[in-house]
Formats: structure tokens, sequence, C-alpha cells
């Protein structure tokens, strides 16, 4: 059968199966609604082939369906929060709406979360700060499977850095300290394709093609070696240790199944109208990528890309025409509908 679905479908399906593993019904639509918009986007590395991990975390109840997010600490401008173990994706919208809340009394707002979890694409959260105005900035510490510079063992994450601006459209960053995402290592290994030389090492730490050896040594190669390296670390120590949360090497990764994730994040704003009228800002901001834009290009290039312009642009298409589903990922979906005793995802336009 046909994969193609559109994201209302996909939405109607994923939202069923949240509230069928416990969670409160407003938790399950937003849960849903970002790994709907990370297909949406082609973001598909935290899209639905996330869906099998957290569904069996939250039936062998090593994520808590329904989460107690706390402040801890106030400190006006700052705050430190307890995400009580739950789907990062619920207490990293309450972490963020916190965040905006305090830029608004105090012109800028950062919010530490520990016990949190695995909480999807970086620019759900920091793509939240335009709409009300702001400039927004998230990162997180997540699973070890980076080596340190000339290391052959995984000990840091691949912390991803998202950073969004008022625009026309938003400017989004989302871009991860991997040459690609841990996601796409599992889509090539479950689809049985080999991957580009430099997107992983092997147990040794040489460069493979074969996703599995990269699974099997949870070795990423970081983005330009020594300096991806070096960021993840500074993003690591600082989490880590202001939030009294975990570390990378301490994280349980979201296919892991014994014991809690210990994910920190923080999400900042920052009010533009504290400092300028927005309209003043998004103008500016417009003028700079039009100049950004405009210049010559090089062979064979007929596009110059902002960041988050390409994931804009598959959005709105997708969003009209639908998408397909890998026969991969249907399999996966149907086998939760076939265990949680749902309807299985709708196909077809």
């Amino acid at each position: 059968m046909s994969g193609h679905t559109t994201g209302e479908k996909l939405h109607v399906f994923l939202h069923r199966a949240f509230s069928k593993l416990g969670m409160p019904d407003e938790d399950a639509a937003w849960t849903a609604d970002t790994l709907v918009t990370a297909e949406l986007r082609g973001v598909t590395s935290h899209g639905v082939i996330r869906m099998p991990h957290y569904a069996r975390r939250l039936e062998v109840k090593l994520a808590n369906p329904a989460p107690d997010f706390r402040i801890i600490k106030d400190a006006g401008a700052l705050a430190l929060a307890d995400g009580d173990n739950g789907m990062g994706q619920v207490v990293s919208k309450r972490a963020m709406e916190e965040a905006i809340a305090r830029a608004r009394t105090h012109n800028v707002g950062v919010v530490l979360l520990k016990e949190s979890n695995h909480f999807g694409a970086a620019a759900t959260y920091a793509a939240m700060a335009p709409e009300a105005g702001m400039v927004g900035l998230v990162t997180t510490n997540t699973l070890r499977v980076l080596p340190p510079a000339g290391g052959k063992e995984p000990k840091i994450g691949n912390n991803p850095v998202s950073i969004a601006l008022p625009s026309d459209p938003p400017m989004v960053l989302d871009m991860a300290l991997s040459v690609v995402a841990r996601g796409y290592i599992i889509e090539a290994a479950r689809a049985g394709e080999l991957i580009p030389e430099g997107w992983g090492l092997d147990n040794e730490g040489r460069p493979t093609t074969d996703p599995h050896q990269v699974l099997e040594s949870s070795l990423l190669s970081p983005i330009a070696g020594y300096k991806g390296s070096g960021l993840s670390i500074a993003i690591d120590a600082i989490l880590g240790s202001l939030a009294g949360g975990g570390h990378s090497h301490e994280i349980v990764g979201i296919n892991e199944f014994h014991g809690k994730s210990r994910v920190t994040s923080v999400f900042a704003a920052i009010n533009v109208e504290s400092l300028l009228p927005i309209s003043q800002f998004r103008a500016s901001a417009n003028a700079f990528i039009s100049i950004i834009k405009a210049t010559p290009k090089a062979a064979g290039v007929e596009t110059i890309f902002m960041p988050g312009e390409i994931e804009h642009q598959s959005e709105t298409k997708r969003r009209r025409d639908g998408f397909e589903l890998s026969p991969e990922r249907l399999a996966e979906l149907d086998e939760i509908a076939q265990r949680l005793d749902l309807p299985p995802l709708e196909r077809g336009q």
C-alpha cells in the first residue's frame, strides 16, 4: 500500500497513540504536532522514526507521561526547572514558555531544565520566540555519540544549537554538532543502505560507510573536527554543572530501556521590544537577509538559502500536497497501532 499521507492524518494517529500511552490530551496533541512538523519540514531524523523509542519508553514507565513541571530555583530572569522525567517535548515547551514570560518582565529570560528526555528538533522551541516577537536560543545535552578530538570512544553528546529570530519568514537555525544527526544513520541502517564517508566512525575511530558499524560504535563524526568536539564539551560542561543534571556520559538514550534519561537543556528568549520596535528589527533582518541572498553564486548554485528556508519551503509544500513515508516507517507505525489496539495510520491523499 502507498505510503502517501498528510500531516492531518499523521497527527490523528500520533495523537491517539500518545493518549493511549497515558499522556494528557493537550500534551499528546502537542507531542504529535512536533513529530508531524518535523516530517513536514523534511527533518525526518526527528520525525516518526523516533516513535518506536518514545512509545516503548512510555510503555515500560521510563518516561513520565504526566510530569509535574516545576520551577525549583527562581532568580528573576534566570530559573531552574525540574521536568520530572516528562516527555522532552512537553516539558521543553513549558520551559520555553517560561523563558518567554520572564523575558517580557526582565527583557531576557533563561530557563535551565533538568530531568528531561529527548526533545526532538531543537528548532521546535527556538521558533516559539519569534512568534512572541523575540529571539530564541536553545541547546541541550544528549546521549554520548561523539568522541572528543583524538578519542575513539563516545564521551560527549551531539548537542544541538538552535537560534530563531523574527524575519519574513522567521529565520530558524538548527544544527547538530555532528556532520549529520544520528537519526539519518538509523534511517540508512533500517533501509539497508550505505552512508557517505565522513558521517561516522567505526570502533577504532576510522571513517566507515556502514551505518551498522556507526551504530555499534556510537561514534558520529563531529563537525569541523576539534571545533565541533570543543563546542559540545563546553555546552555539556555548563548545562550539566549549572543545572545539577546529567552530563552526556550519564544520559540514557531513547533507544535504551533502563533508567531515566536525565537530559539537561537551556531555553533563552531576548525581548526585542526592550531595545527597539519589532517592526524595525524585522525590517533590518529582512534587509540583511536580502543582501546575503544577493551574494554572487558559485558555479552550479541557483539559490543561496538562509537557515531554515529549505525547511519552510518543504513545510509549505507538504502541508499542501501531503508526503510519503517509507515502508520502514509505515511498518513501525503499524506495529505500534497493533500493540496499542489502535486504527492504523490512514494512507492516501
